[in-house]
């Protein structure tokens, strides 16, 4: 056993570096899922300590090892925690109309209008806040806006919704982070009350976005040219409703988010474009460094991508991913390596912790890591399978490679899509052997010529080709959309489940040994908790206006009037999509199983219930049984219930949510009762 340990050591020396992003990533997942706010010191005494304990064990490679991970643990919360610190708080905005102005900071085109987001906002010319405030614009409203301009308008605001069950959504953590304090709904056209600077950068890059979408939309039909629009200036919120929800069903969605890979298809024609002219001229090719220099000029045309795409997030997050990599061709080191990637991913950490829980990096980044580590296990077979095969051969290993890399990033970012929006795309893989190739080698490539032929006035000679590609991608995207099951709506999967399967995917990929695969068996007990997880037997929402109960393989729905919704929406995935149907009852109460559902406080007994629920105040009735009524909600937010028999399990959003700076202030913590 001993010299087997000592072997994989050996094997694997240079590979617990990649140990570092992995505690980093987990202190900080530590510090999100805390109930409360720790105090600011603690993780930079946690530092501190860690630091002193890395000078001690120097000397010693294991204790320098453990060391330099609760040293890189300890950076990850201590910047976490600053980051919160870092953030002003949420104001409350009142509930009715106000006379709300400010400063123009975003402005997102909508199928159905527009919204700007307001910087530096003051509501009844209150003193400014310093969170944004974003508004959706009158449809009827056609004002002409720049940003930077000073508006003014009267608008219905709200705060951040609470999770719509307990372990949902979280709004408020989102709109926290991005600097926002509530969102509402214009109710009069809005007033320009000064101009915006002129010839400032953000003015001149929204004219440019605004002047090409408007030249695309001229040559093209909305249903291609809001695409090329999208690909080409990052605004993808007017492509139609029903064309979206298509490329979701098909698993295309990342086709019309602008990030990774349309920065790495724009990078790469820039190097290969680059590298082939700069090998036109036989002087040039012996004197000069060639492949340097046509990194560089890829870096340069991902940084004016991103730009002209909005530099959000995102796409500046995959731009420092692909940097590091171009980088490495600049100083003639190895392209991708897991090193890089881990280095990309402490980077962005330090930059936005926050980003850990999104979307966005949970799927890239394991999209990547899968992808390099799945070609570096397949390496071998690739020289083999390229280096002797004919034309026809090679093409279909093409094919296979194409279908390869699919089915790894796929595979691997499918649980984050999963735990991210309750569905799968079981078809991701035929639609992205055709729609992947069909965006990198046809349409982006005429969408930069087309730019490049704007001053011209001859895009027309490229966009048209490049409506062609799209028309022929949304062809298929309703195809795939059309096939049985094309998109699977599943329960909720918990945070032991992702835990798991990401403690899985990680052991799998980081080492080269056979000690890699026992990142399986995480991978299949990940599975086996989210398969034995049991959805809850009741569901209240926060307004108690929604209540749901399970019965049996059915739901049944008692909806007052006024339920949102979204709310209800929201619900559709937490028993794997089955449509609920309204529940018959009395004018008074109801049995579901051992819940009593009271539709007015009971005049007596409620009997043997294990759980009284109620839409409306019980004001002490039930005594002798667990309640859920309208005041329940109100305190605890949306709640949940488990039926069993040893009694019942409740659980809400405050005590999923837990006393954060960026969850709304409840009312004062009391009884159920």
């Amino acid at each position: 056993m001993r010299a087997w340990f000592a072997a994989w050591l050996e094997a694997e020396q240079d590979r617990f570096l990649l140990l570092l992003p992995v505690a980093m990533g987990a202190a900080i997942l530590g510090y999100f899922a805390l109930p409360r706010e720790p105090k600011l010191w603690f993780g930079f005494a946690a530092l501190a300590c860690a630091a002193a304990s890395l000078a001690v064990l120097w000397r010693f490679p294991a204790g320098r090892l453990v060391a330099a991970l609760a040293l890189a643990a300890a950076l990850g919360f201590a910047r976490a925690e600053w980051r919160t610190a870092d953030e002003p708080g949420f104001v409350p905005v009142p509930h009715k109309s106000v006379e709300i102005s400010g400063t123009i900071a975003a402005i997102d085109l909508l199928p159905n209008g527009r919204r700007i987001t307001l910087a530096h906002p003051s509501l009844d010319d209150g003193a400014p806040l310093q969170r944004a405030i974003r508004v959706h614009l009158r449809s009827t409203d056609d004002t002409n806006l720049w940003l930077g301009e000073a508006v003014r308008t009267k608008a219905l605001l709200f705060g951040p919704e609470r999770p719509s069950y307990p372990g949902g959504w979280d709004q408020g953590r989102q709109d926290f982070f991005s600097g926002l304090d509530a969102s509402g709904f214009a109710i009069a056209p809005v007033t320009i009350t000064a101009p915006a600077q002129p010839g400032t950068l953000a003015r001149r890059l929204q004219a440019l976005r605004q002047d090409i979408a408007a030249r695309i939309l001229a040559i093209l039909p909305v249903e291609t040219g809001s695409i090329a629009v999208t690909l080409l200036t990052g605004e993808e919120q007017a492509i139609p409703v029903a064309e979206r929800n298509a490329f979701i069903a098909a698993g295309l969605a990342h086709i019309l988010a602008v990030a990774g890979l349309h920065v790495g298809i724009v990078m790469g024609l820039a190097f290969t474009a680059a590298r082939f002219l700069l090998t036109r001229h036989e002087r040039i090719t012996v004197r000069w460094p060639v492949k340097p220099l046509a990194a560089t000029a890829a870096l340069a045309a991902g940084l004016a991508y991103a730009l002209l795409t909005g530099a959000h997030l995102p796409i500046l997050r995959s731009l420092a991913m692909a940097s590091l990599v171009t980088l490495g061709i600049i100083v003639g080191r190895r392209a991708i390596s897991l090193r890089g990637l881990g280095l990309a991913a402490m980077l962005i950490m330090l930059a936005s912790p926050e980003a850990v829980m999104g979307t966005s990096f949970q799927m890239s980044f394991s999209a990547v890591l899968a992808l390099i580590a799945g070609y570096e296990a397949a390496r071998n077979f690739n020289v083999r399978f390229h280096g002797g095969t004919s034309l026809a051969g090679r093409m279909g290993g093409h094919v296979i490679a194409l279908a390869f890399t699919s089915l790894l990033a796929g595979g691997a970012s499918m649980p984050y899509a999963a735990f991210q929006f309750q569905q799968i795309q079981p078809y991701w893989i035929p639609a992205n052997l055709v729609a992947v190739p069909l965006t990198a080698l046809w349409i982006l490539p005429w969408g930069l010529a087309a730019l490049a032929l704007m001053p011209l006035h001859l895009a027309a000679l490229a966009l048209v080709p490049m409506g062609w590609g799209i028309a022929a991608i949304i062809w298929i995207t309703a195809r795939i959309a059309a096939w049985p099951a094309a998109m699977l709506r599943i329960a909720p999967m918990s945070d032991a489940a992702i835990l798991l399967i990401t403690a899985g995917l990680i052991w799998l990929c980081i080492w080269r040994s056979a000690a890699r695969y026992a990142g399986l068996p995480l991978l299949l007990a990940g599975a086996l908790v989210y398969a034995a997880a049991r959805p809850p037997d009741v569901l209240v929402s926060a307004d108690a206006r929604l209540i749901a109960l399970r019965d049996g393989a059915g739901i049944l729905l008692v909806r007052q009037p006024k339920a949102q919704s979204y709310t209800l929406a929201q619900w559709a995935p937490v028993w794997g999509g089955t449509q609920p149907v309204p529940a018959s009852c009395t004018a008074t109460s109801c049995r579901v199983g051992r819940v009593l559902l009271a539709m007015a406080p009971p005049a007596g007994s409620c009997g043997d219930a294990a759980l009284v629920v109620s839409p409306e105040p019980l004001r002490g009735a039930c005594a002798s049984s667990p309640v859920i009524d309208r005041f329940s909600v109100w305190r605890q937010g949306a709640m949940a219930a488990w039926v069993g028999p040893h009694g019942v399990r409740l659980r809400s959003d405050r005590m999923a949510q837990g006393d954060r700076p960026w969850v709304q202030p409840y009312p004062p913590d009391e009884t159920l009762r």
